[in-house]
């Protein structure tokens, strides 16, 4: 038990950080209907990773960081700008292809690299196991900050996710703000994708919040759930991770799925009881 609580007590500590940012800002991506925004956002940042190791910098270091969050802004302006682009192509397409064209340039330029296998296996999956005390302490702080933000603009940001029309016919200038919530999950993802991988930060946004819209419409017990939900899958997974001697990152993902997976099963058995 103390080798484990040893080995594990950053990672998991990280990972419930993590979980509580990233739930919040799932609530609204699942609520605007662009789920995939968080992944394609998490790629764009991935490649600006992989832009960076071609010019010879590192992962976890300020300068890749800065290239990383340059990519993510741009992606983020991009996206902004899809909304109401063509009543026949949904924002959806636009930011489905984003992901796709940037996960393909992410592999080209990583085939440039040395080790550049390996470079997408940790831009994939992460390090979260290998997280350290400082790097915790500066992401906390870092998302203290993003979250004062978003409390502060709770207003139009809630009401643009409940019904961006209506928000729009308030006035409300619809692209600013979606720029300022992609800017501000842009620079989560960019932060996080470097320690947790782009596959468990998608987890982290969507799969807590997915889980608690299909048993709570109050936002309060929402944000209970979705807490509780990542509590347990980070400590399941880390726990398995640590036994089986897995990727973390990976474990964890897969014990979000199990969960979502138990959660539905045990809906329907009991909507026929």
């Amino acid at each position: 038990m103390g080798g484990f609580l040893e080995m594990m007590a950053a990672p998991v500590v990280m990972a419930l950080i993590l979980v509580a940012m990233h739930s919040h800002l799932g609530h609204h991506v699942v609520r605007r209907g662009v789920i995939f925004v968080d992944i394609a956002l998490a790629q764009v940042a991935a490649f600006g990773v992989a832009i960076s190791l071609l010019l010879g910098g590192e992962i976890g270091t300020d300068g890749t960081y800065a290239v990383a969050l340059g990519s993510t802004f741009l992606g983020a302006l991009l996206i902004s700008r899809t909304r109401g682009k063509s009543e026949r192509v949904p924002q959806e397409a636009y930011i489905g292809i984003i992901y796709a064209v940037c996960s393909a340039a992410m592999i080209l330029v990583l085939t440039q690299v040395p080790h550049g296998g390996e470079e997408i296996n940790h831009l994939l999956v992460g390090a979260i196991l290998w997280v350290t005390w400082p790097t915790l302490l500066k992401t906390a702080a870092l998302y203290a900050v993003l979250g004062f933000l978003l409390w502060r603009w709770r207003g139009p940001l809630d009401r643009i996710s409940a019904d961006a029309e209506a928000a729009r016919r308030e006035g409300l200038p619809l692209r600013r703000w979606d720029f300022a919530f992609y800017l501000i999950l842009g620079t989560v993802v960019t932060s996080s994708v470097q320690i947790a991988g782009v596959l468990l930060v998608f987890t982290l946004l969507v799969v807590p919040t997915v889980m608690s819209v299909r048993l709570y419409a109050d936002h309060r017990r929402h944000f209970v759930y979705t807490l509780a939900v990542g509590v347990a899958a980070v400590v399941l997974g880390a726990a398995l991770s640590y036994v089986l001697d897995l990727p973390t990152g990976a474990a964890i993902v897969c014990v979000f799925g199990f969960l979502l997976g138990l959660q539905v099963l045990l809906e329907s058995l009991l909507r026929r009881s």
